[in-house]
């Protein structure tokens, strides 16, 4: 079993009563009130597909509780605790998210433990570990029972050339490139501008300097938007580098006026 550390889709839902799991991580207990499924890509072989099953201490909206990424965000910035069963014909993977850890801790057991019924679109059952355990230095204890829709990201359609056309005139788009010229100039005032306020005060701080030479050497060259949709104050932008090398998501929201940048992620083709 592996501790990991962290790094710098739609149509219905099941909602169980209150305090009807509970998450304990060092004696301290969090209650699960409510339980999610999904259908997607294993995360270590995406041509593999496997169902998912989230017990959370809240409620998630529709396109959050799909996203593995925002989850895995969310857990990081201590905005979520949560449990994450990962099942397939091997056995399961779990993952716990929380604010008490200020991480994730993470395994895999085989055979299938829990036995969870998969049919007619639903998972059924009870997820209930026989006695705590400790992983690193923490000790944890889940259990919760599942009846959950099995539900599934919606695919979105890759970028065509009249996004990319009608992105140039994008207030979120235009904000974005603005944050990027920042970065690449060391520009300080104008990287704090661009990012959410969580983030702006982790640059102004005494180890900014050595963090922005990281964040240069690994940002991807020559970075066009080719996709920009705005949707009230939220927007998401499908963006490319490296002169098509790089692909990338990136999250914005709109704070006093201005289009700051959440979140982005990038992969490499």
């Amino acid at each position: 079993m592996i501790r990991h550390l962290p790094r710098f889709a739609l149509l219905f839902s099941t909602i169980l009563p209150a305090a009807s799991g509970k998450l304990i991580l060092d004696g301290k207990t969090f209650e699960l009130t409510h339980v999610y499924a999904r259908q997607g890509p294993s995360k270590f072989d995406e041509k593999i597909q496997m169902t998912y099953v989230l017990a959370a201490d809240r409620e998630l909206a529709a396109d959050v509780r799909v996203d593995e990424e925002t989850l895995r965000h969310m857990g990081w910035d201590g905005k979520l605790n949560s449990v994450e069963i990962g099942i397939n014909d091997d056995g399961i993977s779990w993952s716990i998210r929380s604010s008490q850890v200020k991480s994730s801790l993470s395994g895999s057991q085989s055979p299938d433990p829990y036995k969870l019924t998969i049919a007619g679109g639903r998972v059924r059952g009870m997820v209930k570990m026989e006695k705590p355990d400790t992983l690193g230095d923490t000790e944890y204890y889940f259990e919760f029972p599942v009846d959950a829709a099995i539900e599934v990201k919606a695919v979105r359609p890759p970028p065509a050339a009249k996004d990319k056309i009608a992105a140039q005139t994008s207030a979120a788009a235009m904000a974005y490139k603005t944050l990027q010229i920042a970065v690449r100039n060391g520009d300080k005032a104008g990287i704090m501008k661009g990012v959410d306020p969580e983030k702006a005060a982790q640059v102004d701080s005494p180890k900014f300097p050595q963090t922005l030479k990281m964040i240069q050497s690994i940002q991807p060259k020559n970075i066009e938007v080719l996709r920009a949709t705005e949707t009230g104050d939220t927007a998401e932008l499908d963006v490319s580098g490296g002169g098509g090398k790089n692909t990338g998501t990136v999250k914005m929201q709109k704070r006093n006026g201005n289009w700051v940048v959440m979140r982005e992620s990038w992969k490499s083709r």
